[in-house]
């Protein structure tokens, strides 16, 4: 963070991994990142003031306008909304200012050119274009973990690697993590045990997974759960950048009543699914080992298929286990930004 000008004030307000970028950029774009936040960023105070003083504002103060005349139209929940709120205004002010410095940020990579995996996509995009992506869209144009490939080196290097990874491993790669600061933990810190507020509604983290891949990646897999259902959330950490994606379990035949045994035939699915009326297309293929580290069990040899569709916004994916055991689950592409409060269950 050396290279960091912005003051010290607001560095500690951002969230780590748009710092980490940051500190990348140029003074330039540093300066207009300063100038755009501030000039979209929201405070407590006036959250605070709009809240008790201006008949509840406070949502419209974040451009939440669907909640903002419900709660008129309940009159802030007959009293118990209103009194709520005032626990949560700090939450809700730090979430749209993360969503904020996040957008922020992807203007400013997009204008000078840094952390863009195709340069030259950037070269046809405005940054009008770019106001209208929505949420972390438009960093996972490509997908968040493009395989890549090999070339320029030797095929007996190949072939080592390709027996190596056939041996059981005994334990997950260790993989590189930021510092975690215990008063202002993000999604990159969870772990299993932990809370993680998402979409108004506080989720629990029961298990946890990690893959590591054959050419060398390892993302991570938690499941979380609250009183309704259930959901899979996958993050894989990409030099600076975070990527995330929330899924459902859903069961393959309903997907495609044949798929299971199109894999087991032609050992891959198809190039294109289609379910619930939207068109899947098979970006990655991964073979590599899940180790489920709740209960610390042996590894198991698995491959995976990942889709998108056209819009790189929905995300489905297909795991086949050692053993023909099968995997599906059907999601979207989230900005870490949307959860907040990620705190240990004790």
């Amino acid at each position: 963070m050396g290279n960091l000008i912005l003051p010290p004030s607001l560095t500690r307000e951002l969230p780590y991994a748009v710092t980490a970028q940051l500190s990348e950029l140029p003074q330039e774009a540093q300066r207009e990142f300063f100038e755009e936040y501030n000039r979209n960023a929201r405070t407590t105070s006036i959250g605070y003031i709009l809240h008790l003083l201006v008949f509840g504002t406070h949502y419209a103060y974040l451009n939440q306008w669907i909640l903002q005349f419900l709660y008129w139209f309940t009159a802030g929940g007959f009293g118990i909304w209103w009194f709520i709120d005032l626990f949560r205004i700090p939450s809700m002010i730090e979430a749209h200012n993360n969503k904020i410095a996040d957008q922020t940020l992807r203007h400013v990579l997009v204008k000078y050119r840094y952390g863009l995996k195709n340069p030259t996509t950037a070269d046809s995009i405005s940054s009008s274009s770019y106001s209208s992506a929505k949420g972390s869209r438009f960093m996972l144009r490509t997908p968040y973990d493009l395989q890549k490939k090999d070339t320029g080196k030797d095929n007996s290097i190949n072939l080592e690697k390709r027996s190596i990874s056939k041996i059981r491993p005994i334990a997950p790669r260790i993989l590189d993590s930021p510092e975690a600061d215990p008063m202002r933990l993000s999604i990159i810190n969870i772990k299993a045990g932990y809370l993680v507020d998402f979409d108004l509604t506080t989720w629990e983290t029961v298990q946890e997974w990690q893959y590591d891949w054959d050419n060398g990646n390892s993302g991570k897999e938690f499941r979380l759960v609250n009183e309704k259902e259930t959901l899979h959330l996958y993050i894989r950490n990409e030099g600076t950048q975070l990527h995330t994606i929330l899924a459902r379990k859903v069961n393959i035949h309903s997907i495609d009543r044949e798929l299971e045994e199109e894999i087991q035939t032609n050992l891959r699915p198809p190039s294109v699914l289609n379910h619930q009326e939207i068109d899947y297309f098979r970006e990655n293929t991964k073979t590599g080992w899940r180790h489920e580290l709740t209960a610390k069990t042996s590894a198991n040899k698995l491959t995976i298929w990942e889709y998108f569709d056209e819009t790189m916004t929905f995300f489905m994916r297909i795991e086949q286990l050692e053993g023909q055991t099968y995997k599906a689950t059907v999601g979207e592409v989230i900005s870490p930004f949307e959860f907040s409060n990620v705190l240990p269950k004790e």
